[in-house]
């Protein structure tokens, strides 16, 4: 059987182990909401790039056809890009 101050002592232990395991576990939750943010707004950005870069691509694709259409060939200064895995 335990004293008064071992049971005490053990009390206050276990208190504070249950403390920092919640305080673990809250830390670690915000984590995960701030890392599920960062990684909508990312997605966020790079949808709007993805939007740009088409526009863009519908754009030079009806100035060539413009281009052709009265006699004249487009020609670019762009570089393809290279591609090892292709």
């Amino acid at each position: 059987m335990l004293g008064a101050g071992a049971c005490g002592s053990l009390a206050g232990f276990l208190k504070l182990w249950f403390e920092r395991r919640d305080a673990f576990a809250r830390a670690r939750r915000e984590h995960i909401e701030d890392l599920a943010q960062w990684r909508r707004e990312l997605q966020d950005t790079v949808n709007e790039l993805q939007e740009w870069a088409e526009f863009w691509r519908q754009m030079s694709a009806d100035y060539a056809w413009q281009l052709r259409q009265n006699g004249l060939e487009p020609h670019t200064t762009a570089v393809e890009p290279d591609h090892p895995h292709s």
